[in-house]
Parts: C-alpha cells; structure tokens; sequence
C-alpha cells in the first residue's frame, strides 16, 4: 500500500488550501492507496472520513501533527489532542500504553538553512552542528519516536539528507509525505505500508512495527524507495548518480488498477 504520510486540509488546518475532493480527485489521479490526514487543530471523525472517501476506493487515515518540544510530531492512533502533547517525553509515554504511532516530521527541516542563528529545534537543543550525523544520533527526542520522516515535500534536500542519514545509522523505519497544503506535490514523498491497514490504529501498529519505508517522486511518475533498516541504501534523496539507477523502481501517474 502507498500513502502519503502527511497532508493537510482545509477541513483541519487553517494554513491550508486543500479541500478534501481536490485531495481526492489529484490522489486518484497519481495513483495513491490513501492518505494520513496531519491536520493540525482537527482529527476527523470516521462518518467525515466515509463522506470524503464514498466509493472512491482511496483510503483515509485520520491522525495529528503538533508542535512538541522536540519540534513537529506526526501522531497516528490517537483520536484527538490532548494537553501533554506539548511533551515528546510524555507523548512517548502515552504512546505506549495506547499504542499510537510517533513521528518526527521534517527533523531537521532549517538545519542547513542560512545564517549564524540555528533555526532547528532538535540541533540547536542538542548542540549538533550540520553534517554531523553521529552526534545527531544520539539526540534523546529520537528515542521516543517509532519512525523518522526522511522526505518532507517542504523541505530542502538537504534537510531531508541529512535525516535519511540518521535514520540509516540507526537503521530506524523511513516514512515520507508531501506535506501538502494545496494540491501542488502530492505524493512527492509517499510511504510504502507493509500491510493492508482499516484504519489509523492498525497503521498505527504497522508503523511500531517498523512496516514501512519512504519513497520520493512519485508525483512525477518516478517513484524511488529509500532504504534505511539495513541491506543496500537506496538514496540518497538526488537524483543524480548513475550508479543509483538499479535501485529506481518506475511507476506511472495513472491510477493503480
């Protein structure tokens, strides 16, 4: 099954553009299994997720993206926010007892970025200087999360290197999204999900489970997969190096059948 793992709404999140039946029909049109709704201030409710969906075949799994002091968390399993959330130590706690899913979103979205002032809150907290992976392995926020989110559509390549980086040191489970707000770059990040999931808690397991792995450019019709627990890596994210041909699996941008 092909996600993408994060996308907004204009149902939840009031930056975005994106109504859910254009979300629909460019879904479709791609060639998506679904999608994971990180709305950032609602979590729908199953008869609008039914709505949305009708007989379109597409699958829609309700989940969260908050701000936490370790900075954005996907949260897949939970119903809706509640007041600890603020915490990724007390996130993680809750987490185990329910059974929800954590995901660091964009870890090290700005880590790159221009300018003498470091603008990510997991480097900065940790004193890590960009390009050093090792030191950003041991960041203890990673513990609390069940994946890390190695293609973000928003963010710089690399950003987005840079976790593909940590995640394979630690051999830790890759998730990808676009991070859309509008219909521009659905899809450009995607997770392929070792299952076939009913609903945000059975993802939510799949993903505990370290069932995943992302994928980059699909909306274009050249889908890669990133591998990051062990066996041959494939990325990094450019696209450039030749000898990173036979590790490219092709998809086209018309529904699957």
């Amino acid at each position: 099954m092909l996600l993408d793992l994060h996308v907004h709404t204009t149902r939840g999140s009031g930056d975005s553009s994106l109504r859910p039946e254009e979300l629909v029909e460019e879904a479709t049109r791609i060639g998506l299994d679904g999608v994971c709704l990180t709305e950032h201030t609602h979590s729908w409710t199953d008869d609008e997720i039914e709505r949305a969906t009708d007989d379109t075949g597409l699958r829609f799994f309700r989940a969260l993206e908050v701000e936490t002091d370790a900075g954005h968390v996907l949260v897949i399993g939970e119903n809706g926010y509640y007041s600890e959330m603020r915490s990724i130590a007390r996130l993680g706690e809750r987490a185990r007892s329910s059974g929800a899913a954590i995901v660091l979103a964009h870890p090290f979205r700005h880590l790159y970025a221009p300018g003498p002032e470091q603008r990510c809150i997991l480097a900065k907290d940790a004193g890590v200087a960009p390009g050093d992976v090792r030191a950003a392995a041991r960041i203890p926020a990673i513990r609390h999360a069940h994946a890390l989110e190695v293609v973000n559509g928003a963010t710089p390549e690399a950003d987005n290197n840079f976790t593909l980086e940590v995640a394979t040191l630690l051999g830790f489970p890759s998730t990808g999204g676009s991070d859309a707000h509008s219909v521009h770059g659905l899809a450009s990040g995607v997770t392929e999900i070792d299952g076939d999931p009913r609903n945000s808690k059975e993802l939510a397991e799949i993903i505990r489970g370290g069932g995943v792995r992302a994928g980059v450019d699909m909306h274009i019709g050249r889908l890669k997969f990133l591998e990051t627990q062990g066996g041959k890596r494939r990325g990094p994210i450019s696209r450039s190096p030749a000898s990173q041909a036979e590790d490219t699996r092709d998809r086209g941008t018309g529904p699957r059948s």
